[in-house]
């Protein structure tokens, strides 16, 4: 038995060839489906539930199938509006993929580079090349935008950023995204200025043992879960106190006795009060990478990344 299509008579494609469908149409589409509320989606459009309500019956009229069961207590997608919430996805994913992909083609014209960073990244010789860099190439323009290691992968995807810094990066940890090392680091351990430990020469990482660790973001680094593997493999497991997403924060708790730290030793520029720095008897790297998407890079983008490693 043949069941009929879904959408009869015409494709989306169809539909969006001929601009009887819009974008924004799609949009609105895939916000009620999402909230399957009225008044929820309408506020996140930031426009009244009037238009918003216009635009699905025109969707539905074009589309000639119901999209949602609507009652007085509920709003449901219908099977066809299953369907499309999935196609829409799709397709809008794929509009914002391409547009971004455009844009990020025009900063290279306009000798724009934006840069995804970790805050740390910059308290090293990273700064320094930075300025010799636009020494050398005064037209060129960049943005720096804190992001975290992971937010920092989906920008590069996203291409919303050009160009990401990065601790540490696994070369194989991330499909069609290349990296090249910039600078070498390691890690120190930041402790009370007033700690034993400030007595001794190198620390070993066993004399962390049991004491109170403050670690950067697991959800947000991959560089703080190597640092927790390299207290596993050193013989035990670092008692983690609390989590911080910046190194500040990191230093602040230090400063107030909470604990102890695990940071690139050039976070020790900061010159925070009440924290010393301390090197490990380990060699535990704390590396910066350039990355970036699995494209040819622009002439202007090769020049900045041996700028970064400062050729």
């Amino acid at each position: 038995m043949a069941f009929p299509p879904l959408f009869p008579k015409q494709t989306m494609t169809d539909a969006l060839t001929n601009n009887r469908i819009n974008i924004r149409a799609l949009r609105y589409f895939q916000v009620l489906a999402e909230e399957l509320h009225f008044g929820r989606a309408a506020a996140r459009l930031n426009i009244s539930q009037p238009p918003l309500s216009i635009q699905i019956k025109e969707l539905e009229e074009t589309l000639e199938t119901k999209l949602f069961e609507r009652t007085s207590r509920r709003v449901t997608l219908t099977r066809a509006g299953q369907v499309l919430k999935t196609e829409v996805d799709r397709i809008l994913n794929a509009t914002e993929h391409s547009l971004n992909y455009v844009r990020q083609i025009g900063r290279s014209a306009n000798q724009h580079i934006s840069i995804g960073i970790i805050g740390s990244a910059l308290w090293g010789t990273l700064l320094t090349r930075l300025k010799s860099f636009k020494a050398r190439y005064p037209d060129v323009e960049w943005s720096l935008h804190e992001l975290s290691q992971h937010k920092q992968i989906a920008a590069l995807r996203a291409r919303t950023i050009d160009i990401a810094i990065n601790r540490n990066v696994l070369p194989y940890a991330e499909e069609h995204i290349r990296n090249q090392l910039i600078a070498h680091e390691s890690v120190a351990l930041a402790v009370p200025e007033n700690d034993p430990l400030c007595q001794r020469g190198k620390v070993p990482l066993t004399a962390l043992s049991g004491r109170p660790l403050i670690s950067l973001a697991f959800h947000q680094s991959d560089f703080a879960r190597q640092l927790q593997d390299h207290c596993v493999e050193a013989g035990f497991y670092p008692l983690i106190a609390h989590q911080v997403n910046e190194p500040q924060t990191a230093l602040a708790l230090v400063s107030a006795g909470m604990g102890v730290s695990l940071l690139p030793e050039t976070c020790g520029l900061i010159h925070w009060p009440g924290v010393r720095f301390l090197a490990l008897e380990e060699a535990v790297p704390a590396d910066l990478y350039a990355l970036w998407y699995d494209e040819p890079l622009s002439d202007l983008l090769t020049e900045f990344i041996a700028g970064l490693q400062g050729r």
